[in-house]
């Protein structure tokens, strides 16, 4: 048995996946039989979500899994332990300087040690982070991993890239959509002949092919210039969550528009983008309606337990997301690491408040069901009783929100003649 075996199975089992499932609203899970069993896996995910993505993958596929991360996420001592523990292996960039860039070729000898009992490695191939809903240019660092293995086995370790494709509805919040859709294996053997002919050949060949592959797992622009168009179209006007997340859907719609799309309508979509940017406001937000629900009405009073109970331990997540970390692509990981460890933790220390100042058990322990049950309803309860920012817009500039509208309305009515074309 590996010696983190229990520990690692523990922690995204019961732990992490039973805390992905409270953080989002529902998560779907597309193409899992086509993994291939009893073999060395390379996966091969697209990376817009930090810290996410990397969870989604873990957590819905059984192969004891390694995945490579950067290597600035392994200081101080004590988390490259709590890293290592997890199957999390630190991968180097040239800017981290050439004697650390050199430590790769050791981590990867040891992925290569790994595929040879058939565990799992997952790469990000496109190296960094990005909240755009696109494919984007793969590095080589899979390819070296995948060659390196099969040569090292004399071509018979039988490698499968299965690529990954990980659709969100909004990156940044909780109790949205996830779509993971698992791609057609890849056996690297299909590359040999290239690959002894020509290395970097093959290597360019691998990379088109798994890109190419990926392509039609998610929501994906290939032209850049055409992204603020089409993620208006198909993403923000788009009232269903199974279609936004469904790539079988979505990417034909994006091909169709592209013979619509004008440098007016360019400009057009970036000053909307713009305009709610400034104002922290998704452009989603404005098209879709977000008035209380009958269900929401009847709820009411556990929105309004969930609001206040969850405001204390909610202000570091604030104050991480606005004031420390810029870059939004860390926001989602950030609030599912905080409830998953800060919530508990506070829900114990009010029910020990309770319990020494002599309230009942009973009430206690429906404080900490009631808490624990109630926690996914904060994001809603949170828009309810602090205010809409939507409504704050319209009330401190009309101008700026009679614009975003004007242009969204006429986003709409190119969607709609498009949708029945």
């Amino acid at each position: 048995m590996r010696k983190n075996h229990l520990w690692y199975q523990m922690f995204r089992f019961p732990i992490v996946k039973t805390g992905l499932n409270f953080f989002y609203r529902k998560i779907r899970i597309t193409g899992r039989e086509k993994i291939p069993k009893n073999k060395p896996i390379l996966f091969v995910p697209n990376h817009q979500n930090s810290f996410m993505d990397a969870l989604h993958v873990v957590t819905t596929v059984r192969p004891f899994i390694y995945f490579l991360t950067r290597a600035e996420a392994f200081n101080p001592k004590p988390l490259d332990w709590f890293l290592r523990s997890l199957n999390m292996l630190p991968v180097y960039r040239v800017r981290d300087g050439f004697s650390s860039v050199q430590k790769n070729n050791a981590i990867f000898e040891e992925c290569i040690r790994y595929m040879h009992r058939n565990d799992a490695i997952m790469i990000f191939a496109e190296a960094n982070h990005n909240l755009k809903k696109r494919i984007r240019p793969l590095s080589k660092g899979f390819t070296r991993v995948a060659f390196g293995g099969e040569q090292a086995s004399d071509w018979d370790l039988d490698i499968q890239i299965v690529p990954v494709g990980i659709n969100y509805t909004a990156h940044r919040e909780a109790q949205n959509t996830v779509h993971v859709v698992y791609g057609d294996p890849i056996p690297v053997n299909h590359y040999k002949s290239e690959f002894e002919e020509d290395e970097n050949a093959a290597a360019q060949t691998m990379k088109a092919d798994v890109s190419e592959a990926m392509k039609k797992l998610v929501f994906h622009v290939e032209d850049l210039e055409e992204y603020p168009v089409q993620e208006i179209l198909w993403n923000d006007l788009e009232p269903e969550e199974a279609i936004l997340t469904d790539p079988n859907v979505v990417n034909p719609r994006i091909q169709k528009a592209s013979e619509y799309i004008t440098p007016k309508l360019t400009e057009q979509a970036k000053e909307a983008k713009k305009l709610a940017d400034k104002h922290d406001i998704p452009l989603r937000d404005f098209a879709i309606s977000d008035g209380l629900s009958f269900r929401e009405f009847l709820l009411f009073p556990v929105y309004m337990f969930s609001y206040f109970n969850n405001l204390i331990p909610y202000q570091p997540v604030k104050y991480l997301t606005t004031k420390v970390i810029k870059d939004h692509a860390f926001d989602a990981s950030i609030k599912f690491l905080t409830g998953l460890f800060i919530l508990p933790i506070f829900y114990t220390l009010i029910s020990l408040v309770l319990y020494f100042t002599g309230v009942d058990s009973s009430w206690i322990w429906g404080y900490a069901i009631l808490s624990v049950l109630s926690a996914p309803l904060f994001t809603r309860g949170k828009t309810l009783f602090a205010g809409d920012k939507i409504r704050q817009l319209q009330r401190s500039h009309p101008e700026e929100f009679n614009k975003i509208l004007k242009i969204l309305d006429s986003f709409q009515a190119l969607r709609d003649k498009i949708l029945t074309e």
